[in-house]
């Protein structure tokens, strides 16, 4: 009975690791004042999440996932940056994220427009 408890503690564990890491699109955009509340500009490392990984809350500025950080890796090169959530993405699917211009080129050209990426939450 202990063995089939810790196996299912341990089954559980792993699907809550896997569902913190993500996988989508990156775009990048003009940050400004952000859903979180702040202000934020193209020269930072910053990234918007989509609603569904930010979440719906009576105070934005309030959203649990407002100021966590995420590393964020491109699937073709392998580059990584380290960026700090700042805003929602209304338009991004689930596991998509809109980058600041110069998190964006951290990773691709901003000519590409768009890249694959994992992300996950790491600490700030």
């Amino acid at each position: 009975m202990a063995a089939r408890f810790l196996f299912a503690v341990a089954v559980f564990a792993g699907l809550c690791a896997v569902a913190l890491s993500f996988q989508g699109k990156a775009t990048f955009y003009l940050p400004a004042m952000g859903a979180c509340g702040k202000v934020n500009h193209e020269d930072e490392m910053v990234m918007a999440v989509s609603k569904h990984q930010y979440g719906e809350h009576k105070n934005p500025n309030k959203a649990p996932v407002c100021g966590k950080c995420a590393l964020v890796k491109d699937v073709e090169s392998g580059k990584q940056v380290k960026v700090k959530v700042v805003d929602r993405c209304e338009g991004c699917a689930s596991g998509a994220i809109d980058l600041s211009p110069a998190a964006f080129e951290s990773l691709a050209p901003k000519d590409l427009g768009v890249t694959q990426v994992t992300w996950n939450y790491v600490k700030c």
